[in-house]
């Protein structure tokens, strides 16, 4: 055999070798789409759109004051870590508090919104008597907004509008100057970027339809508030895509309740009731704009029966997705076993209770007969702690007595319950090592048979070689 050929022999090996042991190939990671973000609305962006709406009812607009907006901010933010259902209360107090007014009464209120929305969104939400009070009311004169987002991804958003008494607008400026509201502008804070005419709202026609003709500056939403529509609604009666824009002198159609498929605006805070589960408890899960007082109204029960079922205080915020018992279970455990004898031992041998929804800890210690700093303190929590849903809080009591077959009176040992927090354990779970295999090991068998071959043909090649050379 030539050289020429022993090599060709041995690249031919070689490759084969290779399509039997293939190298390690390299993981590919894909990068994941990045999706462009949805447009965010500011705490401008708010001032902007009540200042618009403002206008529109041909008000001057509101004056951007520095306290009111460092109150709003820290309102939208206390209210997104808490995941706040309703208002904090008091936002006269809470100007006051902060220095606006300079010593005077202050009068104030405050709009607010939860959720991922839009501007028209947002403004449609604020489209009710109270909400409108910033838009319709002469009298306030600044304003300030705040933005901030909860753990669980929504958006709080927060709008106030004030003014002192006793002073005119213009007359008072947290920042120490004055400043001078006409004609829809102002040279101070957010105004209006440019004339907005008023919306007058049109009278039917000898058909009974009604038609709104567009003017300069008028928006969707400030259209849709002014007829209590949805923008929705507006749109799909008139044809228009989701981007359209407005155009001076447009005529829209506006449809009303007797329009056939007219759907009337959502109501804000609409309460869906929960239904009883098998034992005839219901559970309410809180939701947006909703407090306890419309909770109750629409269960036919009071305030106060949720508090006590609860173990709630009148002052306490609901949080959105809080779950509160509108009617507790009929059944009770039997009276011949005390709760704790109701639990099975976990692997440690100690008694846990799972919560479940609508417990509180007052009510949990007093199914158990403990106190509440006693289970606080095993469980390592605060009187600001939370508990979940599925949570296992630890019970430090002895295991009661094991009833067992005798011809004596079984004599019941009774329940002893310890107070030491220092017993709690700091984990329940044992921190283990994952043993990584070798992806090697399998492949071993194959590898040494390859290098047995590969050896093998090149010892085959050299012997024919000789034996060629030799002439053989």
């Amino acid at each position: 055999m030539k050289p020429k050929s022993l090599l060709k022999s041995f690249l031919l090996l070689l490759l084969l070798a290779g399509f039997l042991f293939p190298p390690a190939s390299a993981q590919v990671v894909q990068a994941a789409p990045v999706s462009k973000p949805a447009a965010e609305v500011t705490a401008f962006d708010l001032i902007i759109a009540m200042n618009s709406l403002r206008a529109s009812y041909g008000l001057p607009p509101l004056v951007e004051d520095p306290i009111i907006d460092a109150v709003a901010q820290s309102t939208a933010q206390i209210m997104a870590d808490s995941q706040m259902s309703w208002h904090i209360g008091d936002v006269s107090g809470r100007l006051t508090a902060a220095g606006y007014g300079g010593g005077s009464k202050v009068w104030a209120t405050e709009n607010f919104a939860v959720g991922n929305q839009s501007i028209d969104e947002i403004m449609l939400v604020w489209s009710d008597a109270a909400h409108m009070l910033p838009a319709v009311t002469a009298a306030y004169c600044n304003v300030g907004a705040g933005t901030a987002k909860s753990a669980n991804g929504m958006t709080y958003y927060i709008l106030q509008a004030a003014y002192p008494a006793g002073k005119s607008c213009g007359d008072y400026s947290s920042s120490g100057t004055t400043t001078t509201q006409s004609g829809g502008t102002t040279n101070s804070g957010a105004g209006v970027p440019q004339l907005i005419t008023p919306i007058k709202i049109a009278t039917p026609d000898a058909d009974g339809k009604i038609f709104h003709l567009v003017q300069s500056g008028q928006s969707f939403w400030a259209i849709a508030i002014a007829y209590k529509i949805t923008i929705k609604d507006l749109k799909s009666w008139n044809n228009l895509s989701q981007d359209a824009i407005l155009k001076t002198g447009q005529k829209l159609f506006i449809p009303g309740s007797n329009t056939a498929g007219y759907a009337s605006p959502t109501q804000t805070g609409g309460i869906q009731l929960g239904a009883a589960d098998a034992e005839g408890k219901i559970v309410h899960v809180v939701q947006p704009y909703q407090t306890l007082s419309t909770i109750a109204q629409a269960y036919g029960t009071s305030v106060e029966k949720l508090l006590a079922l609860n173990s709630l205080q009148v002052d306490w915020p609901l949080r959105i997705g809080q779950e509160l018992i509108i009617t507790p279970s009929n059944t009770t455990p039997s009276p011949t076993l005390q709760p704790v004898q109701l639990l099975t031992p976990a692997s440690d041998g100690k008694y846990y209770h799972t919560v479940r929804s609508g417990e509180t800890l007052s009510w949990i210690a007093r199914l158990y007969g403990v106190t509440v700093s006693n289970l606080m303190a095993w469980n390592g929590l605060s009187q600001a702690s939370i508990i979940q849903p599925e949570q296992k809080l630890i019970l430090q009591v002895t295991p009661p007595a094991t009833v067992t077959s005798t011809a004596l009176p079984p004599t019941a040992t009774p329940l002893v319950f310890t107070s030491t927090p220092t017993q709690f354990p700091t984990s329940d779970l044992a921190t283990q090592t994952p043993t990584a295999a070798t992806p090697a090991a399998g492949q071993a068998p194959l590898l040494w048979g390859g290098i047995f071959l590969l050896a093998a043909g090149l010892g085959l090649g050299a012997f024919i070689y000789r034996r060629k050379k030799q002439g053989v």
